[in-house]
């Protein structure tokens, strides 16, 4: 098969999207945050959502976009971090990256007591607080967005980042002097539940849940470049399309891989096993899926496939559901599972006993989320 184009693949993943031309979608997450951000109140934001839902890119295209020039006199200031970089893995490190950051926004340039305030040689709570402080005099309001949040809660974080740190943060976002736009994976209620977190910070802010593509978003996504460059047309086949909103499923980085090996595919003359094979072998270890044991074809394989591979493959699930046992352990449960499976469909044992079993396999391990059924 012939290249179909000699342009560069439109398709990014599984990193962050930081080229505009890759991004599609999120206009109503977007607008959700301008809003909270233009209202007659600003109001701190969580994003929240799963693993490589697209948190950080919806982060940095908020940014990108307040970056253009027709912002530049705005009164906002928005900077984007994260807590992955390691300027930001200590308080006062963190508190000046903030200003390094700020100090490059074009509006905070106008004013030389800005200038002046964010060029501190030293930063604590107490200076941070009083140049945010000056912002807000000067009715400049500085927007942070900030990613990986959930690093904080680790605990070679927890002692560097105390208390005092969340009150500081909550006193200014709660005199308006400040807003912040974060990303994590859990919402702060499970967050301050899980960490015994005593901060009004953790009470504070809308919340948005970050979920797949729409239908139409998925659509425009596999139809990159068209769009997004002037004149330019899909860089997969309308075949290939369908097939990379097959295996997308509106989820934002498998539709990306997805376009990514069926342009590849397409340039090198590769057929779609291939891509799908490469597709499926990134799917899993990006978004850490199990993937399930292949059925062997001699009898020594099949024994160690039947008791060893399957059930190490059904413990893992099992694990997924909340049970925390080691590689043996979680080997007996899939064993044990495959066994009672087996027995049941043989004849051996009733219907009863299989169920009685698995409800207590799952009452064991979702416990409160199923607490009444598990009661009757």
């Amino acid at each position: 098969m012939a290249p179909r184009s000699p342009s560069p693949c439109p398709f990014s993943a599984p990193s962050m999207l930081k080229n505009p031309d890759c991004f599609v979608g999120r206009e109503e997450e977007l607008r959700f945050i301008k809003n909270q951000m233009t209202g007659p109140q600003p109001t701190s934001v969580n994003i929240v959502g799963p693993h490589k839902i697209g948190k950080s890119s919806l982060l940095w295209r908020f940014y990108q976009i307040r970056k253009l020039p027709r912002n530049n006199s705005s009164p906002y200031a928005v900077i984007y971090l994260s807590f992955q970089d390691s300027e930001c893995q200590e308080e006062n490190s963190f508190y000046q990256k903030i200003a390094q950051l700020l100090s490059e926004v074009p509006i905070i340039q106008t004013k030389p007591s800005l200038v002046t305030a964010f060029q501190a040689p030293d930063w604590n709570r107490s200076t941070f607080a009083k140049a945010i402080r000056l912002c807000e005099a000067q009715k400049i309001l500085p927007v942070l967005c900030i990613d990986k949040f959930e690093a904080l809660f680790q605990e070679s974080y927890r002692e560097k980042f105390d208390k005092g740190f969340y009150d500081n943060l909550h006193s200014l976002i709660d005199h308006s002097a400040m807003m912040l736009v974060l990303a994590s994976l859990e919402t702060f209620d499970v967050c301050r539940n899980k960490y015994n977190l005593t901060s009004a910070f953790f009470n504070v802010g809308s919340e948005w849940l970050l979920e797949k593509f729409s239908e139409a978003e998925a659509k425009k996504l596999v139809e990159l470049p068209q769009g997004n460059i002037v004149g330019a047309r899909p860089a997969l086949t309308e075949k290939n399309q369908q097939l990379a909103l097959q295996w997308g499923e509106e989820h934002p980085v498998r539709l990306q891989l997805a376009g990514k090996y069926l342009w590849e595919a397409q340039q090198s003359g590769k057929d779609v096993k291939w891509a799908k094979q490469k597709f499926q072998e990134q799917s899993r270890a990006v978004l850490q899926l199990q993937a399930r044991p292949k059925r062997p074809q001699k009898l020594g394989q099949w024994l160690r496939w039947l008791v060893w591979d399957m059930p190490i493959w059904i413990g893992n699930l099992t694990k997924n559901f909340g049970l925390k046992f080691d590689e043996i352990f979680t080997w007996l449960i899939g064993l044990i599972v495959i066994i009672v499976l087996i027995m049941f469909f043989r004849g051996i044992i009733p219907g009863d006993i299989v169920s009685d079993f698995f409800k207590k396999l799952l009452c064991n391990s979702l416990g409160g989320l199923v607490g009444k059924w598990c009661d009757g």
